[in-house]
């Protein structure tokens, strides 16, 4: 029997995809045992147990983007979250890495113990995190870049892939079902609105701003605020949620998503042909923005910068965000991102431990 240790955590951008994968490799391999591991403030303490997988918690050992007292403190913080990380570590055949918090202290913690390593990088900028993994010794596969054997694309949820694969028909009863079950107007233009998994301030601020005249211009919105957020008051033509737990149900009820440029909702929106005014958050290298260029490049959405996104831009822009997501709808349009990302990483997995 096998044991994979899976280093993905904080947000669902890196538990999802793992979570994809992990899925693949039990239902082709189900001897196989797992172990995630997280920290007790990402979403995979949610995630993870309702996949039926292991959790395993270490601390959080951030490296400080600023010269304070939490620089001086890091090294003795990190120095024990490498240390939780390879006692999690010990007896596992295979790390595999994601990214999060958790992913740099795994791929010392294999390098040390010898532990063979794949890293998945998302976005299409490389992150430390697996730029470390691949001077540890990792094979590093990339979700977007040149056309080679180390490119394999986003680990999609299936039912997203399902979703993808529908004709335009099926695709509409889809549509109609999905609103039903939301209690929103099948006949209605709907918009699907989400700042990420932790959810935005900036988003529901404008979407507070927008969504009366959003709602009375005969549009409806889903909205889902985070879970930290406080729970606006549901409203005629307005669903606010805090966290969408089926994403595949959401997006078959949109018809334009507004939302952040991370890589796994780049490649949702850009596969389900879902037209996207994507706003970059404003932190990190950049890798946002570099993750939506191609769908908007191809016609499949647009981007804003975060300061320019507000209530009145929204409103403002709204009739022209709606028929360009219309054209795209009726074109039937997609980006040909790669759908078999999971079996792709999992059969590289299977081969190390297969030893070959």
């Amino acid at each position: 029997m096998s044991r994979i240790v899976i280093a993905g955590a904080g947000t669902s951008g890196h538990v999802e995809p793992a979570l994809a994968v992990a899925n693949w490799i039990r239902d082709h391999n189900p001897d196989t045992e797992f172990l995630f591991l997280g920290t007790a403030e990402g979403v995979e303490v949610k995630l993870v147990p309702a996949a039926h997988f292991e959790l395993h918690l270490i601390d959080k050992a951030p490296f400080p983007r600023r010269i304070n007292l939490g620089l001086l403190r890091w090294p003795a913080r990190f120095r024990k979250t490498l240390k939780q990380t390879e006692a999690a570590l010990r007896g596992a055949d295979l790390v595999i890495g994601f990214g999060g918090y958790v992913a740099a202290p795994a791929y010392l913690a294999a390098r040390r113990l010898g532990i063979p390593m794949i890293a998945h990088e998302a976005n299409a900028k490389m992150g430390l995190a697996n730029k470390l993994a691949g001077r540890c010794g990792a094979t590093v596969l990339r979700a977007f870049g040149a056309e080679d054997a180390d490119r394999v694309g986003i680990p999609l949820r299936s039912a997203i892939v399902t979703l993808s694969q529908l004709d335009v028909n099926q695709r509409s009863a889809a549509k109609e079902r999905a609103l039903k079950e939301l209690k929103l107007d099948p006949a209605a233009p709907t918009i699907l609105i989400f700042g990420g998994s932790l959810g935005s301030v900036k988003f529901n601020e404008a979407v507070a701003v927008a969504r009366k005249e959003i709602t009375s211009s005969g549009a409806q919105i889903i909205h889902a605020v985070g879970a930290k957020n406080e729970l606006p008051q549901a409203q005629a033509g307005y669903l606010p949620l805090h966290y969408i737990d089926d994403m595949a149900s959401a997006y078959a009820a949109s018809d334009l998503v507004i939302s952040r440029s991370g890589a796994v909702t780049v490649a949702e929106t850009g596969v389900l042909g879902i037209y996207s005014l994507y706003i970059p958050l404003p932190i990190g290298n950049g890798e946002q923005i570099e993750n939506a260029r191609e769908v908007v490049a191809r016609g499949g959405g647009e981007i804003l910068k975060n300061e320019e996104f507000t209530g009145h831009w929204l409103t403002s822009n709204l009739a022209r965000l709606l028929e360009a997501a219309k054209a795209r709808r009726e074109s039937g349009e997609r980006i040909d991102f790669p759908l078999n990302a999971s079996e792709a990483i999992g059969l590289r997995s299977l081969k190390v431990l297969a030893h070959e």
